[in-house]
């Protein structure tokens, strides 16, 4: 298999020796072409001549299209040859972990489970056995003993799927966390919900809370078949009739999309009767796109590391802190599923079948298209029910001319028409020389506004991807009074360095990972919940 492999590669990369000396060529041949035109009365007519120079033109944009692509392979290569060497975890994972083909008739939530429990038996073979020596220093997930040991950290291991059921619960939950993340983003909302009288299922998605390997190796089609068996068993621990409501974060909110408009297309699954979705993965940047070539490049290469876009050192236990390529495609496959289904039910007249969706969202993301969230899926929807919930920067006027705000073209003219199919919420400054933030809502052409006690901290100037689902209060990824006793600051490290110093994303110290209005934005979703779902008497379809 090695010398097949070899003797491929070698093939390709004289392959592309070749286009690089024939697009060197074609312009120098172009431009003979032309000159001979221009010296000389052409023998063979002048159509002859234009002919040859439009092939050639054609011959020369092909080749030069081609000489784009080797560079950006050979760039590719090279920052893939610079990247730290790949770790046990970043080549090895569980073999127990589900896929879409164990879903057959018969499969149950339960059985999801124990098959998790052998995903888990066998990490743990793993760290304890050929990943041992590979771990060094004291801030490892893979260390016993570790501050960043995700069984030790808080209060059980949240990198598992988790049920808490309700005595007499007043409906289900069904909560989906996002891409590399584990069910711990969500765990304080479905704490609240339980709170609430919901029974919960936090589903830990195939190829998370594990090793990135596994988020290497994992095709889309495994994430939505999991959360189909985790949404019948959740219709199994609520009596018949009473609402199931999914909630996602960022591409858990591509997934409870995609299942939302699948159960309408199929009878036999459960109906939601409502979408709780955070920082959600409508869309993301296309480039994610180009990522499907790294099987190539890994393969001309002969390099692992082209695989991978990022590697860091596994700090986070709660969340993969390298980036596999086939995370990308993965979430770049579910984004157009996502948006196909969705243009094909509007196309159908059936739009007004979606459950009301709720969609908490920074103005300002990284991760994912914003615009993209309004046209694919708001300005779509049929019911004043679901509501867009932004949270604005800090406007305050002394940083005015610190922020980049390009990112207003693109989402605040969608925003204009007085016609909006859905409500309208934004929180930000009251005024512009506050911190002091209140929450203006738009119904129809209606503008309310609500008074808050809140205001931006001093040292926040905009929410994040990662900060929507997450309270100030948390132990990990909170502020620096919260993760004082933890030893694990991930919510404010201040470690000063040259970046390429540290095997740490400079994001890391930048980027904010809390919410500081999370607690009024929970008790919003609540209450939004409270009026979407309706009583919990009222008969659910499925």
């Amino acid at each position: 298999m090695n010398n097949s492999v070899s003797k491929t590669s070698k093939l390709i990369r004289c392959a592309i020796w070749i286009l690089v000396i024939c697009a060197a060529v074609a312009p120098i041949w172009l431009a003979i072409e032309c000159y001979n035109i221009a010296r000389s009365l052409p023998d063979h007519g002048w159509n002859f001549h234009v002919a040859r120079v439009l092939v050639l033109l054609v011959a020369n944009f092909i080749f030069t299209a081609l000489i784009a692509i080797i560079t950006l392979l050979f760039l590719w290569v090279r920052l893939a040859k610079s990247l730290p060497d790949l770790q046990g975890w970043h080549l090895q994972k569980p073999d127990s972990e589900f896929t879409a083909n164990d879903e057959v008739n018969g499969y149950t939530f339960n059985d999801y489970l124990v098959q998790e429990n052998r995903v888990f038996d066998e990490l743990n073979d793993l760290i304890s056995g050929p990943w041992a020596d590979e771990v060094h220093g004291n801030f490892s997930r893979y260390l016993q003993g570790s501050v960043c040991n995700p069984e030790t950290i808080v209060d059980r291991n949240w990198n598992r799927s988790h049920v808490l059921e309700a005595a007499n619960p007043i409906g289900g939950a069904l909560l989906i966390h996002g891409l590399s993340d584990a069910p711990y983003s969500l765990r304080k909302l479905g704490e609240r919900l339980h709170s609430e009288g919901y029974t919960v299922v936090w589903l830990r998605v195939p190829g998370h809370g594990t090793s990135p390997s596994a988020l290497a190796n994992v095709d889309w089609h495994d994430w939505t078949a999991a959360v189909r068996v985790a949404a019948r068993g959740l219709r199994d621990l609520v009596p018949d009739g009473y609402p199931l409501v999914l909630a996602g974060y960022s591409n858990g909110g591509a997934l409870s999309v995609q299942y939302a408009l699948s159960s309408i297309e199929d009878a036999s699954l459960p109906k939601m009767k409502a979408l709780l979705l955070f920082s959600p993965m409508i869309g993301i940047n296309p480039m994610a796109r180009i990522t499907r070539l790294y099987h190539m490049v890994a393969l001309v290469s002969r390099n692992r590391k082209a695989q991978w876009s990022n590697v860091d050192a596994e700090v986070d236990p709660f969340k993969f802190s390298s980036w596999p390529m086939n995370a990308s495609v993965q979430a770049w496959s579910m984004t157009q599923v996502v948006e196909k289904q969705l243009a094909a039910l509007e196309k159908s007249g059936r739009m007004n079948e979606m459950p009301p969706v709720l969609a908490m969202q920074s103005v300002v993301d990284s991760t994912v298209v914003v615009p993209k969230l309004i046209t694919v899926l708001f300005e779509r929807m049929k019911t004043r029910k679901s509501e867009l919930f932004l949270f604005d920067i800090d406007r305050v006027r002394s940083l005015r001319n610190l922020f980049n705000l390009s990112f207003e073209k693109k989402i605040f003219p969608k925003l204009e028409r007085t016609d909006l199919p859905y409500t309208l919420a934004v929180l930000k400054n009251s005024r512009t020389d506050s911190r002091a933030v209140s929450v203006q809502t738009r119904d129809g052409e209606l503008w309310n506004e609500q008074t808050t006690d809140l205001s931006w901290p001093e040292h926040v100037v905009s929410l994040s991807h990662v900060a929507v689902p997450i309270p100030a209060e948390d132990r990990i990824y909170g502020s620096a009074e919260a993760t004082s006793d933890t030893g694990l600051s991930l919510g404010s490290v201040t470690l000063r360095a040259e970046p390429s110093a540290l095997l740490l994303s400079s994001s890391l110290f930048i980027r904010c990972r809390y919410n500081p209005f999370y607690l009024f934005m929970e008790d919003r979703v609540v209450d939004w919940l409270s009026k979407a779902v309706g009583s919990p008497n009222c008969k659910s379809s499925g």
